[in-house]
């Protein structure tokens, strides 16, 4: 794991370094880089912004802000943008942490994000490393979508729950698995209509298993392909919280 400074940003240099960050990581187009007062309004309203930096240069930013569900406080995680150069170092699992460490700190016990289903690295990031479940999946959440590295499929989103300082839920009783592709990036660039029939499997799969009251707990990463795991219960899954 790559030894970087974590910390909270919070000047308009640091932000204009978070838009540029965007590029890179994501391949966004100009018109779709988060404007650096959108940054700043974020710090001004109960959210936060948080760098990694090595040296003097930021290679990985997290941003994340207010919401209510049922009437309570949580966090909205709307973006993690890592330099190319570091992906799988560490560098987003050092983020989140500092995420969820400051979110303790202002009474904040749940943060969610939306991830694509289909890209493996990030799945098991979220799913083993962080601890979150999934029992939510939108088709085409987002419409078209600008970034180079999404470019190809619909934008399906699962939505994560990382609730803080709250158990895992054991991969117990009645099981479900969803295969998805090891490397998808590689699987577009080989054969995108292979890709597209993939998100379509996926979808359809994951859909049944929400509607029959399955929810992720787990994923599995194979030579091949990953294998998310399903469990029974998504309706009293942290239903005391």
């Amino acid at each position: 794991m790559s030894s970087v400074n974590i910390r909270p940003l919070t000047t308009l240099n640091e932000f204009a370094k978070c838009r540029e960050l965007q590029r890179e990581a994501f391949g966004t187009p100009e018109s779709d880089l988060f404007p650096v007062r959108y940054l700043v309004v974020l710090t001004h309203i109960g959210g936060a912004v948080f760098g990694a930096y090595d040296g003097e240069r930021l290679v990985g930013f997290l941003n994340t802000m207010p919401g209510i569900r049922q009437g309570r406080p949580y966090w909205h995680s709307q973006a993690l943008g890592i330099a190319r150069d570091y992906w799988s170092s560490g560098v987003g699992t050092q983020l989140k942490l500092a995420q969820r460490d400051e979110a303790i700190a202002r009474g904040i016990h749940l943060i969610e994000w939306t991830f694509d289903p289909l890209e493996s690295k990030n799945a098991y990031l979220n799913i083993e490393k962080l601890g979150v479940i999934v029992r939510r999946y939108y088709p085409n959440h987002y419409g078209h979508v600008s970034s180079a590295i999404f470019h190809g499929l619909d934008s399906d989103r699962v939505v994560a729950e990382w609730w803080l300082g709250e158990p895992r839920i054991p991969m117990s009783g009645e099981t479900r698995r969803v295969v998805i592709p090891r490397d998808l990036q590689s699987l577009k660039k080989h054969d995108i209509e292979a890709a597209r029939e993939v998100q379509r499997r996926v979808r359809k799969e994951f859909l049944q298993n929400i509607q029959d009251d399955f929810f992720v707990v787990a994923l599995e990463r194979k030579a091949h392909a990953s294998e998310y795991i399903f469990v029974r219960g998504a309706g009293r899954a942290y239903s005391e919280n």
